[in-house]
């Protein structure tokens, strides 16, 4: 009998180590479990061609590092949600990736609509990074925000520098009021660190433009420059239209209108126009030249400011991915903040709040096309 039980044992004992090894090799061959990241940006409402470029950006920059074996061996995985430029799209944006539960969500297309988004994601425990949103706004807090953008306190002040070195003692500003959280905050900015006279003219693009009506009070206004706080498309408008009034005093824009579509809208009214921007267009770095080929490749289509700096960003936190000590947010955030990076588009580092630190520079229009005219 005792026997016949010890034999029954060894056999179990052989079953369950049967078992165990089959259990394991099952569990080897599974995939690994993807790391999910979201973001949210306008593809449909007014301005959606744009979000376009920072989809395809950030989409080449998860293939790329999949490609190289992804984090950890675990694949990255990008869900992007259309934002639509509404309050209503921001909301259901977010709300979808949170129940998706990502960690991270890149977002959003402008620092008013980053700004809606916010509290809601922050306070789902969910990092909310940007290489869009400038405002003033979200800087020097200790929360669960991050940018790759310059914050308008640093192109106020290095504006003021600019317009000091070229002798300007008046500047007109024409702020389109559709994007308030960043033109306010960039002409309080300005203030703050420049001794010239500053006026200004506002409307909205999303409602009825009046360009005679703000052509002839930028002219009134006599100043030796006129800075455009506009998109690339009003921009365009605007450059034309002053143009065909006259005016021949300096013109600067922000990098809102920092795109090759700038070019189109505004023909040759952009030539000599200066753009303040943390874009360099002499970008000779192999990595830059490297992904502009696969833009081309993948989307035919030329990179641009913002795929370049969706590109950029997803490379960033791919690299604060694999070092987090953990699995969280906060781990995450705390991962990239001591981080030094040398991306596609230079050196950049964050401050203890996640403001990025990066240089600026002074960009023209000469033969449509865009040079550098160094940094400021």
């Amino acid at each position: 009998m005792d026997r016949q039980h010890g034999r029954w044992n060894l056999l179990f004992s052989i079953a369950l180590l049967l078992l165990v090894v089959f259990l394991f090799s099952c569990n080897s061959d599974q995939p690994p479990v993807p790391i999910s990241m979201g973001l949210a940006i306008n593809l449909s409402g007014r301005g959606g061609a744009a979000g376009e470029d920072i989809r395809d950006g950030a989409i080449l920059a998860v293939n790329t590092i999949n490609d190289a074996g992804g984090i950890n061996g675990r694949p990255l995985k990008l869900l992007v949600r259309d934002d639509r430029n509404t309050s209503e799209g921001i909301r259901a944006a977010d709300k979808s990736l949170a129940a998706e539960g990502v960690s991270v969500i890149i977002g959003h297309s402008t620092s008013g609509n980053t700004l809606l988004s916010y509290p809601f994601v922050t306070a789902k425990g969910i990092l909310l990074i940007t290489p869009y949103a400038a405002t003033n706004k979200l800087s020097g807090k200790d929360d669960l925000f991050v940018r790759t953008q310059v914050n308008c306190d640093l192109y106020g002040r290095k504006a003021a520098a600019l317009f000091k070195r070229r002798a300007i003692g008046s500047v007109a500003l024409l702020m389109d009021m559709s994007n308030a959280d960043f033109v306010v905050d960039w002409k309080d900015s300005l203030k703050k660190y420049y001794h010239g006279r500053v006026d200004a003219v506002t409307f909205n693009s999303r409602k009825q433009v009046h360009w005679s009506e703000i052509i002839t009070s930028l002219l009134a206004m006599k100043t030796d420059a006129v800075l455009l706080l506009t998109e690339a498309s009003m921009s365009g408008v605007a450059l034309q239209k002053l143009e065909a009034a006259g005016y021949d005093g300096a013109r600067f824009a922000t990098i809102w209108a920092d795109t090759p579509e700038l070019l189109h809208y505004a023909g040759g009214s952009a030539e000599n126009l200066r753009i303040i921007t943390f874009i360099d267009p002499k970008n000779e770095l192999p990595e830059y030249l490297a992904f502009s080929r696969a833009m081309e490749k993948s989307f035919h289509k030329k990179a641009t400011a913002r795929s370049s700096r969706a590109y950029e960003v997803v490379f960033i936190l791919a690299d604060a991915l694999e070092r987090r000590k953990e699995n969280t947010a906060i781990g995450l955030k705390n991962a990239l903040l001591k981080g030094k990076y040398t991306t596609i588009l230079g050196h950049l580092r964050f401050d203890k709040y996640g403001d990025v630190v990066r240089p600026i520079y002074e960009v023209m229009v000469h033969d449509n096309q865009f040079q550098s005219n160094g940094s400021i």
